[in-house]
């Protein structure tokens, strides 16, 4: 395989990964109150606080990703922000319908594609 290939690949990943974000960031925004009143529910403190990061980093970091600015920075906090919802939502979803373990090896493949952007650098057509 050659080298212009080998740059593509992470150029795919980037862009998949930023829509896996911004998608959920967007709908959250047009409903603050859902993420807010959830947080709440599983007793985060100052939930409105978390709330807006949590929609604040999805479509800020999920637009980073796309267009490969500070890859290697960026894919941390959103690495935080599937780890927690994987332990406190899908996690302890488990075993209450079939879905729940598609949704769990959603979040992991989502922090694998997250790490490997990490080690591999964010490959072609990005903004350094």
């Amino acid at each position: 395989m050659n080298k212009k290939c080998q740059q593509m690949a992470p150029l795919i990943l980037r862009v998949f990964l930023g829509l896996l974000f911004i998608i959920p960031g967007l709908s959250k925004l047009m409903n603050p109150g859902m993420i807010i009143g959830m947080l709440d529910g599983l007793g985060f403190p100052a939930a409105s606080l978390f709330g807006w990061i949590v929609i604040l980093v999805e479509i800020l970091g999920g637009a980073a990703l796309i267009v490969g600015w500070n890859v290697r920075k960026v894919v941390w906090p959103l690495v935080i922000i599937l780890a927690v919802a994987t332990l406190t939502t899908a996690v302890p979803a488990l075993g209450s319908s079939p879905m729940a373990t598609v949704v769990l090896l959603f979040h992991l493949v989502g922090i694998a594609g997250l790490v490997s952007l990490y080690y591999s650098g964010p490959g072609c057509h990005a903004i350094k």
